[in-house]
């Protein structure tokens, strides 16, 4: 019924003399021949519909919707570009590989994995008209040079992945989001498609506030999973849940992720269980890159050589497509529901009976309220970062920052640094650019006499410092990366570099900031925002009524008075009896859990 709807869809377009789509091929021959699958799932009909018409959506659809098809095969299928941006490195490559493996070849990537020849080698494909479906990461579009790039081409759909980012009022906010704004009313593209998979009511219309995108409908799939089985065990501190952790593990099979609050909690706990024989590692953001690349190809590894239990800060899960993850837990609370089920519904993916377990204390919220207050910016911070950013490295007006450094010199971090930048940048007090490398590495291809200045300064370097280059040539760092890459366009040279420097361009310095007020930065509202969505997730944790129609209401789906689930630990009788089952070892284990276990009503 699916593809006979979506038959007749795409042929009233056709009646309709819609000229863009007579060459297209049948979408359901195009699914068919593409991706090799027979139907579509429920719902993905209606958003290729409307991207195929040229409507504008936003579409909130849970974890294993399949979303990735619902603007892969109309990119495929639209005359145009279609431009995809995402924040995540690793999931655009897994995307990519994915549709090459299916001999797709019309697919680009754009994102700071890339060297400098590689990404001039996509640029190249680009003009040459041999991509049709281009990810991107959103800090590119803070280059103009990139906007221009973008906009010698038809780009028939502009697709938003994770655009919950956009929203400082978001679970997940990114700075680099805020250029897309503009981007979208630069490229003028047929449609916009803004995704994301958990975001409340407020949320959404905050995303499309932002991003001003016009006559934007709106397409909700429930929330719900009915292969996911919720829990939460409350216990009165942090020994009973490493107790009642063997316990519950001793209940489980197959693979799953343990959560935990902080980088040294992942450790410990990665160390207890392998005490008790567990294949296990822990990962965590400060980890190498190697190392965290290590644990999850050990994870994804499904020999006796892999690992059964990654034990993780949410730096880990964002990208991952592990489809059989057969549990996940919590050791702590998360900030928000928004946090709490995108992390746990990373159980699951295959549709099989899957586990997710909350353990739960009151002490809990201290940690989340201490997260809170270190990420709220107030004008006692954003005074000190932009002191900091004025006293970076200078040329003209712009000043070339390195995150990590200034971390490490000024104990302000890294994630507070980005986003107090944002702050500052919506003040009107600088705009980050994109970012640059902080040395380049040239190799002149051809002696010529070419007038270029940039060229003539190099015949005697094989690496440039960018800084000292662009203050000894009263250059801006910009424009020094304009001029490489022309001269690499024209043949003379080839360069590379990587690109870990933001470019900030200051407008106004620190001694005008004094006179801002705490309100017009936002911080109060800030957090009081955090601390409902805390309230929120700290009265899932402890209501006595059904889970799964607290979380649907949450995120603004329409329940009835007497809806139950049947899918959590309140609804489940059998589940309540596993719960006083555990508890009951962990007493005879002789650790006393003053945890009230939870009473059928």
């Amino acid at each position: 019924m699916i593809i006979e709807a979506l038959r007749r869809i795409i042929e009233n377009l056709l009646n309709q003399g819609n000229k863009a789509l007579d060459s297209l091929p049948d979408p359901w021959a195009a699914l068919q021949g593409y991706f090799g699958y027979d139907d579509f799932r429920e719902g993905q009909c209606e958003v290729i519909e409307k991207l195929l018409s040229g409507k504008n959506l936003l579409g909130a659809f849970p974890t294993a919707f399949g979303k990735s098809i619902c603007y892969q095969l109309p990119g495929l299928m639209l005359p145009g570009l279609t431009v995809v941006i995402s924040p995540l490195i690793s999931l655009m490559k897994d995307q990519v590989d994915t549709l090459q493996e299916r001999g797709i070849d019309s697919v680009g990537l754009l994102n700071s994995s890339l060297t400098t020849v590689e990404y001039q080698q996509e640029l190249k494909r680009l003009a040459d008209g041999e991509i049709k479906l281009l990810y991107v990461s959103p800090e590119r579009f803070r280059s103009r040079r990139f906007l221009n790039t973008l906009k010698v081409h038809e780009v028939s759909l502009f697709v938003v992945d994770e655009a919950h980012c956009i929203s400082q009022w978001g679970h997940d906010f990114r700075q680099d989001y805020l250029a897309l704004r503009n981007a979208i009313q630069a490229v003028n593209p047929g449609s916009v498609a803004l995704f994301t998979a958990t975001a409340t009511p407020e949320v959404r219309q905050d995303i499309v506030n932002q991003l001003q995108v016009e006559k934007c409908e709106t397409i909700i799939q429930s929330v719900e999973r009915p292969n996911l089985k919720f829990s939460v065990c409350e216990v009165p501190g942090e020994p009973e849940k490493y107790q009642l952790l063997t316990k519950q593990l001793e209940q489980l099979t197959g693979k799953g992720i343990v959560y935990a609050g902080t980088r040294r909690q992942t450790e410990e706990i990665a160390k207890y269980l392998k005490s008790k024989g567990y294949r296990v590692d822990f990962y965590h953001g400060t980890r190498g890159e190697s190392e965290r690349t290590r644990v999850q190809n050990a994870f994804f590894d499904d020999t006796a050589a892999g690992i059964e239990i990654v034990v993780a800060t949410n730096a880990f899960g964002m990208g991952i497509d592990k489809p059989d993850i057969r549990y996940v837990i919590h050791w702590n609370i998360a900030g928000s529901l928004e946090h709490y089920y995108q992390e746990a519904g990373r159980a699951g993916r295959d549709g099989q009976d899957s586990q997710c377990i909350l353990f739960f204390c009151s002490g809990d919220r201290r940690l989340q309220e201490y997260f809170i207050e270190e990420s709220t910016p107030n004008k006692a911070s954003l005074l000190k970062l932009l002191k900091l950013i004025e006293a970076s490295p200078s040329v003209s007006k712009f000043r070339l920052v390195k995150a990590e450094e200034m971390e490490s010199v000024s104990e302000i971090d890294e994630s507070k640094i980005r986003v107090g930048i944002s702050y500052l940048e919506k003040l009107g007090f600088l705009q980050r650019m994109s970012n640059i490398p902080s040395s380049i590495s040239v190799d002149l291809i051809e002696d010529s006499n070419v007038g270029a200045r940039v060229l003539s300064s190099l015949r005697d370097q094989s690496t440039v410092q960018v800084i000292d280059f662009c203050q000894e040539h009263n250059l801006q760092p910009n424009q020094l990366i304009v001029e490489l890459t022309d001269l690499q366009n024209d043949g003379y040279l080839s360069y590379s570099g990587t690109e870990d420097m933001m470019l900030i361009e200051l407008y106004h310095g620190s001694k005008l900031f004094e006179n801002i007020s705490e309100e017009k930065i936002g911080g109060k509202q800030y957090i009081q925002n955090k601390r409902y969505q805390l309230d929120q997730m700290i009265l899932y944790a402890r209501t006595d009524s059904c889970r799964g129609k607290m979380v649907r209401q949450y995120f603004g789906e329409s329940v009835d008075s007497d809806y139950r689930c049947n899918l959590c630990d309140i609804c489940n009788p059998s589940f309540l009896d596993v719960y006083n089952s555990l508890i009951e070892k962990v007493i005879s284990d002789g650790h006393q859990i003053a945890a009230q276990p939870h009473q059928t009503r």
